[in-house]
């Protein structure tokens, strides 16, 4: 990865397009190109973030399954959490967003819990959680309520 902080997307069905539109956004908002992590890991250099979202007969097929793949000797990380489908595609675009945005701060979360059970890097989750969403002009209590990740 080039970047240090990267922001993409896997989605089938009524989903790609939508989603696709948001992630943009959301990567223009934070300066994706120049998004320094330095400052929340000095073990983490480089955090890759993938907003799964497919239809459950794709996701059954094997479509958009989670990973969590942490690389400590490279310093890597690769987070792809699926969202789920039917709730994303229903949704008013405003909560579309905020899903989006909620998968990312999850995918967050668990970079920092791994990295804390394994003790073999650290992460400052909370204040790259804290500047993403500052950045996107989002309090942390409007997420509360959205669900961005499948909880099967």
């Amino acid at each position: 990865m080039s970047r240090a902080f990267f922001i993409s997307s896997e989605a089938g069905g009524r989903a790609g397009n939508a989603l696709s539109g948001i992630l943009r956004d959301i990567c223009t908002k934070i300066d994706e190109n120049n998004y320094d992590i330095s400052r929340f890991s000095a073990d983490i250099k480089s955090v890759c973030v993938v907003v799964c979202c497919f239809p459950d007969d794709l996701r059954a097929a094997g479509f958009g399954k989670p990973r969590k793949l942490i690389k400590y000797k490279e310093g890597t990380a690769d987070i792809r959490l699926p969202m789920p489908y039917v709730d994303f595609i229903n949704a008013v675009d405003d909560t579309k967003y905020l899903m989006a945005v909620r998968n990312i701060t999850d995918s967050l979360k668990v970079i920092c819990e791994r990295c804390k059970k394994s003790r073999r890097a650290s992460f400052d989750c909370d204040g790259m959680t804290d500047d993403f969403l500052a950045r996107l002009g989002i309090p942390k209590e409007q997420l509360e309520n959205i669900v961005g990740v499948c909880t099967d």
